[in-house]
This record gives C-alpha cells, sequence and structure tokens, in this order.
C-alpha cells in the first residue's frame, strides 16, 4: 500500500464540498478522543490558550482535509461535535 498526500488527491476531489466540523466548547470536557480517532488529523488542541485548565480542540486551519467519517461526531461522549457532510462530498 501506498501513502497519497493530499496534492495528488486534488485533482480527484476537484470542487467537491468539504464537511465542516464544528465544536461546541461548552460541551466539550476535553477527552481528546476525537483528536485520537481523526483518520486525517483534521482535530487538533489549542496550543495557545486554556479553558478551565485543558487546551480546547479545535479544527486545524484547513478542514479540507476531513472526509466526513464522523469518528470524531460518533465517539464524543459529550455529543460536542457536529461534521456536516454536504450530500455530494462522500469521499
Amino acid at each position: 500500500m501506498t501513502d497519497v498526500d493530499d496534492a495528488e488527491l486534488a485533482p480527484a476531489l476537484g470542487s467537491t464540498p468539504v464537511p465542516k466540523v464544528h465544536i461546541n466548547e461548552a460541551w466539550c470536557k476535553h477527552c481528546y478522543i476525537c483528536v485520537s480517532v481523526c483518520p486525517r488529523g483534521v482535530l487538533t488542541l489549542d496550543e495557545s490558550r486554556l479553558v478551565g485548565g485543558y487546551r480546547p480542540v479545535v479544527v486545524k486551519d484547513d478542514d479540507a482535509r476531513c472526509t466526513g467519517c464522523r469518528n470524531c461526531e460518533l465517539l464524543c461522549p459529550d455529543l460536542a461535535i457536529q461534521v456536516d457532510v454536504p450530500e455530494s462530498s462522500h469521499r
């Protein structure tokens, strides 16, 4: 199996609508399960601030890597994540 980088995927993806990840920071208890289950590394910790003594989870600058798998949404114990997947963007 060979690794495929994003530059190689770009022509195949074309102008496909990108899923949007929304994080309700008020509901997040900072377990970081979402960060660990994201296969494309779309979620990360905001190292620039603390919320209740924890680093909040944020979507990286460019969430175009999101495949819409919804792992983060489905495994979040606090229902703090919503992934909006446009119908034509299942990748």
